[in-house]
């Protein structure tokens, strides 16, 4: 009886910390989008764009991603949300890489263009979990990793 216990034991103790394991999270792509455009401080109003445009700014795939939920302005600032949900931990490698030369492009060009927007450029939120990569160019940087670990399923 005393090891029947101590298996039980030794099993609950196991889901625990299995159930407790830091692994990637899941994110509502659409969900997680909306909540940053909507709660984040930009320097004009972001409207909801394809995913189409998305990929041709972004130069990726498209078969890279099942979901992609973007905002943008209207080009007078850098201002943008991206979400992507990608097919797998690869292809969210690549968008990761095409988001980074994305924010490249933008901080050259609005260097000559826009150089007030280059300091909200250079502090960009560029994050990757499992398959999920989100890039957000705001005036408040500092709250993105907030909202998007409130929206993490």
């Amino acid at each position: 009886m005393k090891k029947l216990i101590a298996v039980i034991l030794i099993a609950a103790c196991m889901l625990c910390a299995y159930g407790c394991s830091k692994g990637p999270k899941t994110y509502n792509t659409e969900a997680l989008a909306a909540a940053l455009a909507t709660e984040l401080e930009f320097g004009e109003t972001l409207e909801q764009s394809t995913a189409d445009f998305a990929c041709s700014v972004y130069g990726i795939d498209p078969s890279l991603c099942t979901e992609i939920a973007v905002y943008s302005g209207s080009g007078a600032t850098a201002d943008e949300v991206a979400v992507f949900n990608c097919v797998d931990e690869s292809a969210a490698e690549e968008v990761s890489l095409a988001a980074s030369l994305r924010l490249d492009y933008l901080r050259d060009g609005y260097s000559s263009y826009g150089p007030q927007e280059v300091p909200k450029i250079e502090a960009a939120t560029l994050f990757v979990d499992g398959t999920t990569v989100v890039v957000c160019i705001c005036n408040n940087s500092d709250k993105v990793a907030g909202i998007i670990e409130s929206n993490a399923e």
